[in-house]
């Protein structure tokens, strides 16, 4: 059974050593990296946020990878999502990385549109992922077609894999969590319910679905009333079983029409973004914004980025920036700048608990 994955809320509530040292003002390590091994791409989504990029053949080198990642380990480091700019299948060390990632003592993950982690990439590296979640458009050939823009049968070859995933998971007795999440477009929310019951017989663990929203760089743009699909989620609801879960991500959707209710980003200390080129970004919105990059670790090491000058000065920008002028609408720090914005400005009664 796919366990409660709080997707739509935040984890710090686990960390609480982590949020002490921080709220003494000291400089912590980021609990979790998003990382991302390559900017090429074998398909093309018309909701791609980070098309702005290029989609250009850039692999992030592997043994400078993992020779900062057994050095920040040791800082604090827990988990590895491998998503990022592009398809992280796409680089040929992947497998290799995702293990090694494991043996340092870090949680990791990967999301993939799916096409190119065949049975023989389940394998190699199931047993060191603590989640896989493929990013799967439709469940009709058409539509997938036109809304991921890859090749011909990609679906059918992603739909295999899913299920062979799902065969070594079983064979090896694996705790490794299988999902799958949509983004909920006009082109596909009439095959959503159609969509959730293959998943389910496939045997993944759950489906999420999730509403689009406007990076600030990208020339994507959809249009889409959410408020009119809510009661998708009643259908949802009557396909869920103990062994296959279903995420209707309604909070965030309904948060698209509301403000934040904080002026601070506090939150950036606790993720870092490292892009296919090496550079570190305090969040993939500002991805290109050379002048916001922490460094690169192609030039220094992670650690020195992190206790560096130059990091400092991002952070001090940040701490005086317009949220509402200059963030993504569904900022993935959101809650956790909410849970924060909190502990900082409590309420006159805290202590009658």
């Amino acid at each position: 059974m796919a366990e409660n994955i709080r997707i739509d809320s935040h984890k710090l509530i686990y960390h609480p050593d982590v949020v002490a040292k921080w709220r003494k003002g000291e400089n912590i390590y980021p609990i979790e990296m998003e990382v991302g091994l390559t900017n090429a791409c074998n398909h093309r989504c018309i909701f791609c946020a980070v098309d702005y990029t290029g989609y250009k053949p850039t692999f992030l080198d592997k043994d400078i990878l993992l020779s900062n990642l057994k050095e920040v380990a040791a800082k604090g480091l827990k988990s590895i999502i491998y998503a990022g700019e592009g398809e992280p299948l796409l680089n040929r060390n992947v497998t290799e990385i995702i293990n090694q990632t494991k043996n340092y003592g870090i949680d990791a993950a990967i999301s993939t549109n799916g096409v190119l982690f065949t049975k023989e990439v389940s394998r190699e590296c199931l047993k060191s992922l603590t989640w896989i979640r493929f990013s799967t458009s439709a469940i009709n050939e058409d539509t997938y077609k036109i809304v991921q823009r890859g090749k011909p049968g990609d679906l059918q070859k992603v739909l295999v894999n899913m299920e062979e995933a799902v065969k070594v998971k079983r064979d090896a007795n694996l705790k490794t969590t299988i999902g799958v999440q949509l983004l909920l477009l006009p082109e596909n929310q009439s095959e959503i319910v159609e969509m959730a019951k293959q998943l389910k017989g496939i045997g993944v663990d759950y489906f999420t679905v999730k509403p689009y929203s406007q990076h600030p760089q990208s020339g994507n743009l959809i249009e889409i009333n959410y408020q009119e699909l809510l009661g998708l989620e009643k259908e949802l609801t009557e396909i869920v079983t103990e062994d296959f879960n279903i995420y209707f991500r309604a909070h965030a959707m309904q948060k698209l029409v509301c403000k934040r209710g904080y002026d601070h980003c506090y939150a950036l200390p606790f993720m870092v973004y490292m892009d296919a080129k090496g550079n570190l970004w305090p969040c993939i919105v500002f991805m290109g914004n050379e002048e916001l990059s922490y460094g690169n670790i192609n030039e220094e090491s992670f650690v020195r980025i992190w206790e560096g000058e130059r990091r400092k000065r991002v952070i001090h920008y940040f701490d005086h920036m317009d949220l509402e002028k200059n963030c993504r609408e569904l900022c993935r720090l959101d809650e956790m700048n909410k849970y924060l914005n909190e502990l900082l400005h409590p309420g006159e009664h805290v202590n009658f608990i």
